[in-house]
């Protein structure tokens, strides 16, 4: 164990093994490069002045005060690595002072956690690909220096992302001086070219013009057509605030931008690092585009804790694939994330997939990405340290959604919770998943629940989605309830607005591994979509009483909640002459008689009006196969399977 507790300088390389503390009022100057070995534990509570890079394999104790300084008067740039992907200090400053100084860049993937304060005197720090600036502590970080942090968003010129700025130049964010071209940020991290803008017809951005090593020699250009801020009171495309590249934006505000029309475009924030405490008011029923405002991923979980009382989910814009500025002909949807788990937004097979798992939003928010929030009550909707962890997108858990053509596997929390992922096909090729959470210690069931439930907010004219406590006016994209029991019956709507092949499928499952089974309360059939899609092929219509997910075979009557009839009463039969013979020798007061084919579709429907004698005939002159008769009865309902 070593301990420094005076000044203490040292021009030589220096590894430690063991541990090394520096106390409280002491200041010690290292040469070179020092390295904290794995196995070792770094802990600096004084001062610690760096001409050279740290490197840390080992432990870095969290500080309750010290101040690690990068003051080289020899180095360019300086660097923090190493193996374990992360290291603690209590303040950093970087105060470079060499004359061609650049700053200090911190590794790709690598968490750097400062508990108080960062002050970038001379020089900046450069967050190099998905690394991540994490602070604990409400204070404004300072300096003239800068913080620059990479973020690649959809490439097409067509699509929308939505953004939210990681730094600020004074208090707020403007994309002219904040948002650089980050193409060749491998070749020149310090160096960004700022981000250049046009306006109006062809209403397209331009991509970089780049030399013959890669360097940018003319940035990448952004059309401000489609800039926009959606902050209103009134919902719809009035909502929306037109800015442009000098206007100020708040952080923690989100806005829209199209692509540059590259392959793959990546940008670079550079400002001042957000931290602390960001508030937004709010009324109940007002929509806002806001975004993470750190430079660090925020947990969606603790997002939706912190204000719960004010907003039950976030929506994340997923462009699927646009091709035109016309806003007829854009693609995409909205992925949803609540304290249940996340669900994909309805894209066209070929873009999103079909029966994947693609675009599923999940539990943490990465870097820049920006997000739609419906408030439901007056109050304010608030960002703060305490939802910021660090969390690359490398990471399952963390991704910044932009397209949906890559496949995101879900991640859960496999202690507690068990997913179900229901997907629905429509005749277009649209994909819906829906998606529901067994959450053992919830406070959620089966009836709504504030946080756990979820309401889909760009429904198309057919779709699948939960119903839940009989209410038929919303749709749910997500439904929460308690521990797993195999006699759940979870009610499902379906409306179909076209005629063709509807399908339900089993997207995926997490922490689950019981059958899932779809139930059709007036065939009488259950139909196990673990193993293989169910196809409807019924009018158009609403069924919202029809269709149930279930997760063993359900007896029709027990779960139409109807009185079962001696079905020993009625005699029904195909008479192989072209008819169904119904024969009521009890004289049974018929109330109605519907009968279905085998995909549901309704054939006939007779009121018992005209079915009064004890033998009575229907002609039935239709394709060969299997038909369900429904006989409703003043005695109860039944059912019979006949073959014609």
């Amino acid at each position: 164990m070593l301990y420094f507790s005076s000044l203490f300088p040292v021009f030589g390389q220096i590894v430690n093994e063991g541990t090394f503390k520096i106390m409280d009022g002491t200041e010690v100057y290292f040469g070179n490069e020092y390295t904290n070995k794995n196995g070792a534990t770094h802990d600096n509570e004084g001062s610690l002045h760096l001409n050279h890079n740290f490197v840390n394999n080992g432990v870095t104790s969290i500080p309750t005060s010290g101040t690690t300084y990068f003051d080289s008067d020899t180095n360019t740039v300086q660097s923090i690595s190493g193996s374990t992907n992360e290291c603690h200090f209590y303040n950093l400053e970087v105060n470079l002072t060499n004359v061609s100084k650049q700053g200090v860049s911190v590794t790709d993937n690598f968490g750097l956690f400062v508990k108080n304060q960062v002050v970038l005197t001379s020089g900046d720090l450069r967050l190099v690909g998905e690394a991540q600036l994490i602070q604990t502590n409400n204070i404004a970080n300072a300096g003239i220096g800068k913080l620059l942090r990479d973020q690649q968003g959809v490439s097409t010129t067509y699509g929308f992302n939505y953004w939210s700025s990681p730094v600020h130049t004074t208090g707020v964010f403007k994309l002219n001086g904040g948002l650089f071209d980050g193409k060749d940020a491998a070749l020149n991290l310090f160096t960004p070219k700022q981000i250049l803008f046009n306006s109006g017809s062809p209403y397209n951005g331009k991509t970089s013009v780049v030399d013959g090593g890669g360097n940018v020699l003319t940035a990448a250009t952004i059309n401000t057509s489609w800039l926009y801020t959606y902050t209103a009171n009134t919902t719809g495309y009035a909502g929306w605030n037109k800015i442009y590249q000098n206007n100020e934006i708040a952080p923690g505000l989100g806005y829209s931008m199209k692509g540059t029309g590259a392959p793959s475009q990546n940008y670079v924030f550079k400002g001042t690092p957000n931290n602390g405490n960001y508030s937004f008011p709010i009324n109940g029923g007002q929509t806002l585009l806001l975004g993470n405002p750190y430079p660090s991923a925020i947990d969606a979980e603790q997002f939706l804790t912190d204000n719960a009382s004010v907003l039950n989910e976030i929506y994340f814009w997923v462009d699927g694939g646009t091709t035109s500025h016309n806003l007829s002909d854009y693609l995409g949807g909205y992925a949803v994330y609540n304290l249940t788990d996340g669900a994909s937004p309805s894209i066209i097979q070929g873009t999103g997939g079909v029966g994947t798992a693609s675009g599923v939003p999940e539990r943490y928010i990465a870097v820049g990405q920006g997000f739609f929030i419906d408030a439901v009550a007056n109050g304010a909707i608030t960002f703060n340290n305490d939802q910021r962890v660090f969390k690359p997108e490398t990471a399952v858990d963390s991704k910044f959604l932009k397209t949906a053509k890559k496949v995101i596997a879900a991640t859960t929390d496999l202690s507690t919770k068990s997913i179900v992922r229901v997907g629905y096909r429509d005749p277009e090729g649209f994909h819906r998943q829906i998606v529901l959470g067994f959450m053992p210690n919830s406070r959620a069931n089966f009836n709504y629940n504030p946080g756990y439930d979820a309401l889909m907010v760009d429904p198309r004219a057919d779709e699948l989605f939960f119903v839940i406590e009989n209410d038929l006016s919303k749709k749910y994209v997500i439904q929460g309830v308690s521990d797993y029991e195999s006699s759940a019956r979870l009610p499902l709507g379906l409306v179909m607005s076209e005629t063709g092949t509807h399908t339900i499928m089993l997207d995926g499952v997490e922490n689950f591994t019981e059958t899932v089974y779809v139930f059709d309360k007036v065939l009488n059939t259950t139909h196990n979509i673990s193993e293989a899609n169910l196809t409807i092929n019924l009018p158009t219509g609403t069924y919202l009483d029809r269709f149930e997910l279930v997760f063993e075979p359900v007896n029709s009557e027990v779960a139409l909640g109807i009185e079962e009839m001696d079905k020993s009463k009625f005699n029904v039969f195909y008479n192989g002459s072209e008819s169904i013979v119904i024969n009521n020798k009890n004289s049974v007061e018929i109330i109605e008689v519907q009968i279905y084919n085998a995909v549901g579709q309704q054939m006939l429907k007779l009121k018992g009006n005209t079915l009064l004698q004890p033998s009575n005939v229907i002609p039935f002159n239709y394709p060969k196969g299997m038909y369900v008769v429904v006989v409703e009865s003043n005695q109860g309902n039944a059912t019979y399977k006949i073959v014609n």
